[in-house]
């Protein structure tokens, strides 16, 4: 892969340079307030910035429908400030359409362009799209990990029309996650939560292989349980899963723990009531893990060396479900600290859900999907043409 020193070496040595488009991940969380995506870019645009050039910012922000093409809802002006606070300079925001945008005039030193699913090109890997895009800049910086699993115009189909390197956090990504895949130090915990097996079956087929403690949480461990003959009530099942959670069990050449205990409750906006794996109450669904759950979790990272985790153990964006996430958080900061274990957790809502716990984590990954894709052993498009 070509290194950010190949990109100053260029740039260098091309005095007409002037631009340099940035693709960084302004898609910030919703449920609570978190700016890790635009500190993770700030090392690569303070770069640019002192070699001279003249940085524009794109990013995608959440899944607008057509009908919602330009509105305020699904603008990118609402990270303006937060950028700005972030980088200590103003951000000039460009939210017309990049087609009735003229680049030549764009003279300040940071700008940003709108949200580029609005355009049905970027989806859709258009070379068209990605042609006027790449007219806004003279070279290319890709600093969105989180973004490189997707076949999109300004992941992929730029680079045909622009020079193009990784950033400085994303190959501090790489480096990173490639540690989990070949020189971990051991014993391996990983802990996987979220809502669906579907969206981590292939990350929890891999860890089964290569973890030697596979922690399955958050809500797709009902699935787990229910292949086991567990009544878990009301609770959310893929049904249709449920042999491939049998398979993954059987042939798992980790230790694999479940919840033993959960809070469950009638609905998300009832209380939680403590209750053992056998007997969840009738009507009741299992929205965070117990106090005992927690405990098992905390014996097995106390024993390891390297943790690695994904996703929230219950539904912590509800105060009445957050518990077992940040005492969980607050553990693995603290035998991270006493240096005990090296810590890398991932995704935008796991990192969000660590409150003032983050800045003790050994790594925290902005990325979700491609995260899990890395790990999983695929190949990720976005890094496959830098």
């Amino acid at each position: 892969m070509k290194t950010f020193e190949d990109f100053k070496n260029l740039v260098e040595k091309t005095p007409s340079f002037r631009r340099c488009i940035v693709r960084c991940d302004l898609n910030l969380p919703s449920s609570i307030k978190d700016l890790s995506k635009i500190y993770a870019v700030k090392d690569t645009i303070d770069s640019v910035l002192a070699l001279g050039l003249r940085v524009v910012l794109i990013s995608h922000y959440k899944r607008p429908k057509p009908e919602d093409v330009f509105t305020q809802k699904f603008s990118l002006s609402g990270v303006v400030d937060d950028i700005s606070e972030v980088l200590g300079r103003d951000v000039q925001f460009i939210g017309s359409s990049i087609f009735e945008t003229s680049p030549d005039p764009i003279n300040s030193d940071i700008v940003l362009l709108e949200n580029l699913r609005f355009y049905e090109g970027e989806t859709q890997n258009d070379d068209d799209f990605a042609k006027v895009l790449a007219s806004f800049g003279d070279v290319y910086v890709n600093d969105a990990f989180s973004v490189s699993h997707r076949k999109h115009a300004s992941v992929c189909a730029i680079n045909k029309f622009i020079p193009s390197f990784p950033g400085l956090s994303l190959l501090n990504e790489i480096e990173w996650l490639s540690k989990l895949m070949s020189s971990v130090s051991r014993p391996y915990t990983a802990i996987i939560g979220g809502s669906k097996v579907s969206t981590k079956m292939d990350v929890l087929k891999q860890l089964s292989q290569t973890a030697d403690c596979l922690v399955i949480a958050g809500a797709m461990a009902n699935t787990f349980l229910a292949a086991q003959g567990f009544d878990m009530r009301q609770s959310a099942i893929e049904t249709d899963l449920i042999d491939v959670a049998i398979e993954i069990m059987k042939l798992s050449a980790a230790e694999i723990i479940f919840p033993v205990d959960f809070l469950a409750a009638p609905n998300i906006e009832s209380p939680g009531m403590p209750c053992k794996l056998n007997s969840v109450p009738e009507g009741y669904s299992c929205f965070d893990i117990g106090e005992n759950t927690v405990g098992l979790i905390q014996n097995k990272i106390a024993r390891s060396k390297t943790l690695l985790w994904n996703g929230a153990l219950g539904a912590f964006e509800f105060s009445n479900f957050d518990a077992s996430t940040k005492v969980l958080a607050s553990f693995i900061s603290e035998q991270t600290l006493h240096g005990n274990i090296i810590s890398i957790v991932g995704g935008g809502e796991t990192i969000a859900s660590l409150g003032p716990y983050k800045k003790h984590i050994s790594f925290t990954s902005t990325a979700g999907g491609a995260f899990l894709e890395f790990i999983a052993g695929y190949d990720l498009p976005g890094l496959a043409n830098l």
